[in-house]
């Protein structure tokens, strides 16, 4: 079926309903916990939020993003046993959960959310709690009517903003999901084999591999700067540039990559010699390549992404995602194999 992305909208109302009133009383159970200013720079830091699961259970104002841990419930999640029912229901992988808030007056400008795509492999879905008719919510130009205890899929790798015109506090339970067969089900047929189409990344569980196994693919290698936006978050972008050296080492029984020097993330094994990378979907693997027994080529493969990460961190769009790319990250050194630390 060829792809036709005028026909399609850039919003799917998906078969959920969920109760209004338990999710603010779930709400006003967390209406003590400090809300913290969400980042980017298109708004003034007036939208807040709590995180209900994120990586290793922090809280946090950064989304999906490479780690050495796993995404999971914070402690707060347990003060919101419906929010939680909620979640263990949706039977996918979930990455980052928040309440989001948006004031009166509030407004979160123009930007993009680059790495939220059918292509790369992670969707956002919101649930709204309180919202009002006098709250501008745009996605690609349209205005969108989502009511209160609906569950939406909405297209954020395109260009979108959010203004509260309204007198209430506009709160939303917004949901980053990995891609799996549960996912799809709650989508139209017709609107799925469109994304199947264009290219779709499901997630894989990992491979069985012994540590002798994975020790086999220590090896060194550089990262250069036009791609480290992806593996490192948190940091000014400016220091990112020149990129980063790179080793791959089995630490306590994990294939760790470390970032000059500090473990950064993880490595899952997927495939003979392709390995996903914990914390991020399944758009963007790592594949580690042998020959006699010698790491010979370290390849990145990315699907969805725009050419411009820079940009991209910033919420600004510079032109169309790739459909996919397979960039060589290239060896500092050899590392025979068996180096491993404890």
């Amino acid at each position: 079926m060829t792809p036709n992305s005028f026909s399609d909208p850039v919003a799917v109302r998906l078969p959920r309903n969920y109760d209004v009133d338990l999710l603010q009383r779930d709400l006003q159970s967390l209406r003590e916990v400090r809300r913290a200013a969400q980042p980017g720079p298109y708004h003034k830091g007036e939208w807040t939020g709590i995180a209900l699961h994120s990586m290793a259970g922090k809280q946090s104002v950064f989304p999906s993003a490479a780690g050495t841990d796993h995404y999971q419930e914070t402690e707060e999640l347990k003060r919101a046993p419906y929010m939680r029912q909620i979640l263990s229901e949706l039977n996918c992988p979930k990455e980052v959960v928040r309440i989001l808030f948006l004031p009166p007056g509030g407004h979160i400008k123009d930007h993009f959310d680059f790495h939220t795509s059918f292509q790369f492999g992670l969707l956002r879905l919101h649930i709204p709690i309180i919202t009002h008719p006098e709250v501008a919510f745009i996605i690609d130009a349209q205005r969108m009517h989502w009511n209160a205890g609906e569950l939406w899929y909405g297209d954020f790798s395109k260009v979108h903003s959010v203004k509260n015109d309204s007198p209430i506090v506009r709160v939303h339970l917004v949901m980053d999901v990995q891609i799996n067969d549960f996912v799809l089900s709650l989508f139209p047929p017709e609107f799925v084999e469109r994304r199947r189409a264009e290219g779709i990344s499901t997630t894989s569980e990992p491979l069985p591999a012994s540590e002798a196994e994975l020790r086999r693919f220590t090896c060194d290698f550089r990262i250069p700067g036009e791609f480290m936006p992806m593996f490192v978050i948190g940091k000014p972008l400016t220091s990112l540039a020149k990129g980063a050296d790179a080793a791959v080492r089995l630490i306590e029984g994990k294939l760790t990559v470390l970032i000059e020097g500090r473990p950064a993330f993880t490595l899952e094994r997927v495939a003979d010699e392709t390995f996903a990378i914990s914390g991020l979907p399944s758009g963007m693997k790592l594949e580690i390549r042998r020959e006699n027994h010698v790491v010979n080529q370290v390849m990145l493969h990315m699907k969805g992404l725009p050419k411009d990460l820079y940009s991209a961190r910033l919420g600004i769009f510079r032109g169309p995602a790739l459909a996919e790319q397979s960039v060589p990250l290239p060896l500092t050194k050899q590392v025979a194999s068996g180096g491993s630390f404890s």
